[in-house]
């Protein structure tokens, strides 16, 4: 049986870098507590080194020398479409050079990567060492989204064919939902296994956290309803239809609303959002840790996710293993989490109409309680540790 494994990561806590880092984070936890040695290697993280924690990153002057080449490059190539994929790749080579004296001294028997940034490019391999890639990216994707703006094709073409090459050294694919492995199955040639294994919360972690209320700091009384939006202020998670969501939800509302947006949300967002109208209370805290964002979510009622493209998100994840219902669009991963009516509601895509209607369902005390116990009930059984770990575990090693 394989027993010393390296994640390979972006970023690696306290450094939370988005969903992936936070689902390879949650996977090191896991692994770890049913008795493998683990170890932790971070491409693009700017921390030092801890315990069981290797971090490497390409120095500043090179990030913007990249950044700006890129950006000349395709300013050249494709004019007037977002190029940021060939980037991410170069981003990480650097760091993920640097990893390679790291992990040969570990001597892995299992070695997980990212597909994003391609970091198994720039890898060694090890004698002896099984690979495998988590599907969770894919370029592809972010083409021809709505309301996003046109995105290179040949960008993401060339970063598909550099993860090509990686996939020649990797052993089997896990995918973190159907619809990824459709995707995957679809873009990708590659020969060997592909399974599908959700991504995972670990139990510890979850429940380690405790609740923190900011509603009293908002000017909310204690049972106003507060209202969870992922990375609002992102415009792959629907900033450009907030404002309008917000909106609605406060004409339906009968007093004030509380309104959680993680992550950074741009100035002129936020002026924009302050302004909507007099009903909405807001907390903006910006990027924050893990946890600190786990304890707010606790605290809400309930959570709208306005993103166009998703995987398997960890943040409607997360939201469910804590009761918590989502209202989101039914696009990617989203209906492998939500059970539209009875954990949450789906949305067709850009049917903002619909997703507010729904939303308005919450905002009764009764419907919302009957809810989150559904939520949280089906989450424990479906969506958990205990639930998914097993599946995990076996597909990730083999066994």
């Amino acid at each position: 049986m394989s027993k010393r494994i390296a994640i390979v990561s972006d970023m690696v806590p306290p450094s939370w870098g988005g969903g992936i880092a936070s689902s390879h984070y949650h996977l090191s936890r896991v692994l770890k507590k049913n008795g493998y040695e683990v170890k932790a290697f971070a491409c693009f993280d700017q921390g030092g080194d801890a315990k069981d924690v290797v971090r490497r990153r390409s120095p500043q002057w090179m990030v913007r020398l990249i950044r700006r080449a890129n950006s000349l490059l395709f300013r050249f190539l494709d004019r007037e479409k977002a190029a940021y994929q060939f980037a991410d790749i170069l981003l990480r080579a650097w760091g993920a050079f640097r990893l390679n004296g790291d992990l040969s001294q570990f001597r892995p028997d299992v070695i997980i990567l990212p597909d994003h940034g391609a970091p198994g490019l720039f890898i060694r391999p090890i004698k002896g060492c099984r690979w495998v890639l988590i599907a969770h990216h894919n370029p592809m994707r972010f083409l021809d989204l709505p309301l996003i703006g046109p995105h290179s094709e040949r960008d993401a073409r060339i970063a598909m064919r550099l993860e090509d090459r990686v996939l020649k050294t990797i052993d089997k694919v896990i995918c973190p939902s159907a619809y990824m492995k459709e995707v995957f199955s679809a873009s990708h040639r590659f020969n060997g296994p592909v399974e599908v294994a959700p991504n995972l919360v670990e139990d510890d972690f979850l429940d380690g956290v405790e609740m923190a209320d900011p509603r009293r700091d908002m000017g909310l009384e204690a049972d106003a309803p507060l209202i969870y939006i992922p990375a609002g202020g992102n415009k792959f998670k629907g900033a450009l239809m907030l404002c309008d969501v917000v909106k609605g939800l406060c004409g339906a509302a009968g007093g004030p609303v509380g309104f959680y947006i993680s992550g950074a949300v741009p100035p002129e967002l936020g002026e924009r959002l302050h302004a909507v109208s007099p009903k909405a209370r807001w907390f903006m805290p910006g990027n924050v840790s893990g946890e600190e964002n786990l304890s707010w979510i606790k605290a809400c009622s309930f959570g709208i996710c306005l993103s166009l493209v998703e995987n398997y998100s960890m943040a409607l994840l997360e939201a469910a293993l804590c009761g918590l219902p989502m209202v989101a669009f039914d696009v990617g991963g989203n209906r492998e989490i939500i059970v539209s009516g009875e954990t949450g509601f789906l949305a067709a895509e850009l049917d903002t109409v619909a997703l507010i209607g729904s939303a308005s369902r919450l905002l009764d005390p009764s419907e919302l309680d009957d809810m989150r116990r559904r939520t949280f009930a089906d989450a424990r059984a479906r969506l958990s540790e205990a639930a998914v770990a097993p599946r995990c575990i076996k597909s990730i090693l083999g066994l």
